[in-house]
């Protein structure tokens, strides 16, 4: 949740989109001073799932976009496509994810969500070749690569966060 990738995701949707755009950051179970512990993502899937639930029953009938960065990439890709086969979730956008660490695609598995790619070009978790793969598994519209970020984006934050927002919420950006 406060990561410095997505505090500038918070900061950019709150400056640009806060007036047409219902947004959430969350953090999982046992980060900061959040109750419960790490559950192996079991347990980070149902926390992100209910608040999808929550957000869903707040602002019914609005496109729904679940973003996250690393782990929370491998999470809000889960729960898309579980949660999307019931056209819940529009759209995911996925920051640095671990594809070195996390598996996002079971053999056999059909995707219809819209799934972007956001990765630095030197990330320590997942190469450039490996993003381009697992974009092409999961149906990608968008594999951007940041040159000469690594999985953290650091200095290249606000950008990444202002080119995102038209991938999380094309409806403020056309």
């Amino acid at each position: 949740m406060h990561s410095p990738l997505v505090a500038a995701l918070a900061r950019t949707l709150s400056r640009r989109a806060s007036e047409s755009v219902a947004w959430v950051r969350f953090n999982f179970r046992g980060v900061g001073a959040s109750e419960g512990q790490y559950d192996g993502g079991r347990g980070e899937l149902d926390d992100a799932l209910a608040v999808v639930d929550y957000m869903t029953r707040r602002v019914p009938g609005v496109p729904v976009t679940m973003c996250g960065h690393s782990f929370g990439a491998w999470v809000a890709f889960g729960v898309a496509s579980q949660a999307g086969r019931e056209s819940r979730i529009d759209r995911t956008v996925l920051f640095g994810p671990s594809a070195r660490l996390f598996e996002f695609v079971e053999p056999g598995a059909e995707f219809r969500l819209i799934t972007n790619i956001f990765l630095g070009s030197e990330d320590e978790y997942c190469d450039v070749a490996e993003a381009r793969e697992l974009g092409r598994r999961l149906g990608a519209e968008r594999v951007e690569v940041m040159d000469g970020f690594d999985h953290q984006f650091l200095q290249g934050r606000h950008r990444v966060a202002e080119l995102a927002l038209s991938s999380i919420a094309p409806e403020v950006t056309s």
